[in-house]
């Protein structure tokens, strides 16, 4: 009696543990269900540069057409948004911020963005190339703006084309978090001038609209933790298996010792 108690026990705990609750799987729950969540104030940080990032940046001039080969050597006219592959090369060929938070461009020389937006760095381009150009215009884009997936969303870094993203659009990417990814304690690993920095987020939550970080920022990784039940039948399938093993086993011993004798 006492051993099927404890059988029915486990395979009430295997079954709660199974289950999947609506609550779990379901994005930013109870969002819309009020006229308060119509419209939403979201929250938004422009990211600052840091060595290492690499820059698209493009000079232009309509009074001057052999401004642009002045200014931009090593570039084609085009546009950035044209797709990943054009990314790649327009990378090699980009302007990277080295560890002093500096930038080096022909004609204008070396400067110092460390810290300034991309608009920022729009403006001081502006201001230096209108020395030798009067009516010159800038466009700068981030060309290092990756984002890695790990975790119960499969593993990958992808590149963003687009000034910013939020992390809904992140992880569809990713191709969506599995049902065994745990969306209530979603991590995040973002680096600073300080160093690494580390956030908690609950992808259920409807607040999290309002959050900062609900935006990513360049070079973040968003690690989806298993939940535990995916875990705990992990572990159930690994100690099948390994019953299952000695099982095997020891059949073997004993059918060898029986044909032995």
């Amino acid at each position: 009696m006492n051993r099927k108690i404890g059988f029915l026990i486990i395979l009430a705990t295997i079954l709660f543990f199974s289950c999947t609750r609506h609550r779990d799987i379901t994005y930013l729950r109870g969002i819309g269900q009020s006229v308060s969540d119509s419209l939403i104030q979201t929250t938004y940080s422009f990211y600052k540069l840091q060595p290492f990032d690499v820059l698209y940046i493009r000079i232009m001039s309509s009074l001057d057409p052999k401004a642009e080969e002045m200014f931009n050597q090593g570039f084609q006219a085009g546009n950035i948004s044209s797709g990943l592959g054009s990314s790649g090369s327009y990378y090699l060929s980009g302007y990277p911020v080295n560890e002093l938070g500096n930038i080096k461009m022909p004609i204008i020389g070396e400067l110092n963005v460390a810290g300034l937006t991309l608009r920022d760095v729009e403006d001081l381009l502006r201001q230096r190339a209108r020395e030798y150009v009067s009516d010159a215009e800038v466009k700068v884009r981030l060309l290092s703006f990756k984002v890695t997936l790990l975790g119960e969303i499969g593993s990958g870094q992808h590149t963003i084309l687009a000034d910013r993203a939020n992390i809904l659009e992140v992880l569809a990417l990713g191709g969506d978090v599995q049902k065994t990814g745990n969306k209530h304690n979603v991590l995040i690993l973002r680096t600073t001038p300080q160093g690494m920095r580390t956030y908690r987020v609950d992808l259920t939550d409807k607040n999290l609209l309002r959050s900062p970080l609900f935006y990513v920022q360049p070079n973040d990784i968003i690690y989806v933790e298993p939940t535990k039940a995916a875990a705990l039948r992990i572990s159930l399938s690994e100690l099948s298996l390994f019953i299952s093993s000695i099982t095997a086993v020891t059949s073997v011993y004993f059918l060898i010792k029986t044909l032995s004798k």
